[in-house]
């Protein structure tokens, strides 16, 4: 009966002794948070604190110490989203961000021809578009007559910038016209409406609306 009072004793102590083990040896608790950042639509860089993550949305950033996070993501052809982030300790935060388009721009000028009665139309853009067609309301004479006349480019592809990233210069006329110039009649307003495409990012549609006096 003794030796198995022993055993007894001995199996005990041993139990006590692994449940100490475990006890000493269980990692500490994490102190850190987690970054998912999602965007519509997908695939824009991840930047955290003014460094590229390396990451294209949706993904995650982790072991992220509790705090505020400034961040953007870039993705070509829409304007840079800039977020702040708070991480909190042992939970994950979500940023939810919708990137807007870069708005298309027209930057419109004129120049005169031959003795000043001529004038025609230049303009650059801040990106590639799919040209639609133009049409131009113009006076005739200076009784206060106007002709309409539409361009048709059936989506054309208008760069905005040469290899060498100097922006391209387009005119109206159009250069296949005929015509270098329209007759300029002074004090009149000149209409020209714009419309078009996006030609990268959601493709929006656009019509762009131009007045000039000569």
């Amino acid at each position: 009966m003794k030796p198995l009072i022993i055993l007894l004793v001995a199996l005990v102590s041993l139990s006590m002794f692994y449940c100490s083990e475990e006890s000493t040896t269980s990692p500490p608790q994490s102190s850190v948070g987690k970054l998912v950042v999602k965007s519509n639509p997908s695939g824009a860089r991840i930047y955290l604190l003014g460094t590229d993550t390396g990451k294209n949305t949706p993904d995650s950033l982790d072991n992220l110490e509790p705090g505020n996070y400034d961040g953007f993501l870039y993705l070509q052809y829409y304007d840079t989203a800039y977020f702040t982030a708070t991480i909190f300790e042992n939970l994950t935060t979500t940023m939810n961000i919708t990137m807007d388009d870069i708005y298309i721009e027209f930057e419109w000028d004129y120049i005169f021809g031959y003795t000043g009665d001529s004038v025609k139309f230049s303009y650059q853009i801040n990106q590639d578009v799919l040209l639609d067609s133009i049409i131009i309301d113009r006076p005739i004479d200076a009784s206060g007559m106007y002709i309409k006349e539409k361009y048709i480019y059936n989506k054309k592809l208008l760069v905005w910038e040469d290899q060498f990233g100097n922006p391209i210069t387009y005119y109206l006329p159009p250069e296949e016209d005929e015509r270098e110039y329209y007759p300029r009649i002074e004090t009149f307003t000149y209409w020209i409406n714009v419309y078009g495409h996006k030609a990268h990012g959601s493709k929006a549609y656009f019509h762009i609306i131009y007045t000039q006096q000569v």
